[in-house]
């Protein structure tokens, strides 16, 4: 199945890049800590790039584009319950002026109160529902790494595609010029079982949410956000 026109159109607006080649992109040195929201102070940002892959379920080494959208996230208060933090696409983001349909909500603001108890991060949104543009997600298990270890391979991973759920983790991945050590991955596809959307995130307890994207049970396009800082 090919990708529409109109997905063709923003390939060629955005910038084409793969794993091998996201130094070229740039970003400064990251801190680590142990607890990522623990270094966070209020007016932080953190941005996202959004990319466009195809074929996310072969699991082969394909070539993904960003396409000129960024994802801000903005730490708004730290508090004893949790850190909230807002996101909103950024002004000059090509979803903004272009008509064709993206999936996320390009004018919405939202909030969320993100936390670390235990195993997990836990993330809480300002309102009576989940509404987050980064995670479909509202809880992330931190890996142990005694799972399987998988590959990061273009916009997807080496793990064979299925309709179940997977705690997995990853080591000595690269991205925007970061290296990151160890990383848990979670993939989140038993909706797809009844057509609904899967999911999969790239994360750690020290570095945050690297990577997380999204897919459909019809069509073989992946939307992600990639950690630019």
């Amino acid at each position: 199945m090919k990708i529409s026109f109109t997905l063709l159109l923003l390939f060629a607006i955005g910038v084409s890049c793969s794993k091998n080649d996201d130094d070229d992109c740039g970003a400064p040195a990251q801190a680590k800590s142990e607890n990522f929201l623990e270094s966070m102070s209020v007016g932080d940002k953190f941005y996202y790039s959004l990319l466009l892959g195809e074929n996310y379920f072969e699991g082969s080494e394909s070539e993904y584009y960003y396409t000129g959208d960024t994802l801000e996230l903005e730490v708004l208060q730290v508090t004893t319950a949790g850190t909230v933090i807002s996101q909103k696409i950024t002004d000059g983001s090509q979803m903004v002026s272009n008509p064709d349909f993206y999936y996320w909500q390009r004018d919405s603001v939202y909030v969320n109160t993100w936390k670390i108890e235990g195993d997990s991060l836990f993330i809480e949104s300002d309102g009576p529902y989940y509404s987050n543009h980064l995670l479909s997600n509202s809880r992330l298990k931190f890996s142990d790494y005694t799972e399987q270890e998988v590959e990061i391979i273009g916009c997807c991973t080496s793990y064979d595609h299925s309709e179940q759920n997977a705690q997995l983790y990853a080591t000595n991945y690269t991205l925007f010029g970061h290296n990151y050590d160890s990383l848990s991955v979670y993939i989140y596809n038993e909706p797809m079982s009844y057509d609904g959307n899967g999911s999969t995130a790239v994360y750690s307890k020290s570095h945050g949410v690297v990577r997380a994207s999204t897919y459909g049970s019809w069509s073989p396009i992946v939307y992600g956000w990639d950690r630019i800082w």
